[in-house]
């Protein structure tokens, strides 16, 4: 199961995000850049859950930093009921960079009300119901901090 990310959809399961990671990236390119063999990572990618091919902590931080990709991260803040977002220093943003993170605190707004919608239309409210709010609201939550964040990198003082 995945559920909906600011990049799109992010998996439950960081196993699961890790081998999204390394297959969108490529094996072959990223095991050069790691200095692993490729077999090494295909098996740390595709192992199941039960298999002795987990990728380590220190798999996931050197495949996390290779790629700047933080789905790994996404999909752990998820299962741990955790929101984030990137607070690197000084990235200057343009007009149209700025209009798209707006537009997308309010897509994450309608798609927070939405899911609350949904689950309150029966007029019973399930756990699973306060379980795809609560994904909504910490998009919506990231969204608005990734908003603020780089509206204070226009700070001129």
């Amino acid at each position: 199961m995945s559920t909906k990310g600011a990049a799109g959809a992010i998996p439950d399961n960081p196993v699961e995000a890790f081998r999204e990671v390394v297959h969108s990236f490529g094996v072959k390119q990223l095991a050069a850049l790691l200095l692993m063999k490729p077999g090494t990572l295909y098996n740390k990618a595709d192992g199941d859950v039960d298999s002795h091919h987990q990728p380590t902590l220190r798999d996931v931080v050197r495949v996390t930093q290779a790629t700047n990709n933080m789905l790994i991260l996404d999909s752990l803040d998820r299962m741990f009921n955790r929101a984030a977002y990137d607070v690197t220093p000084g990235i200057v943003v343009s007009d149209q960079e700025l209009l798209d993170l707006l537009c997308r605190v309010n897509s994450e707004s309608g798609a927070m009300h939405k899911a609350l919608t949904d689950g309150y239309l029966d007029r019973h409210f399930s756990a699973a119901d306060l379980r795809r709010v609560r994904a909504e609201v910490f998009d919506l939550v990231t969204a608005v901090l990734t908003f603020l964040h780089r509206l204070e990198g226009l700070v001129d003082d």
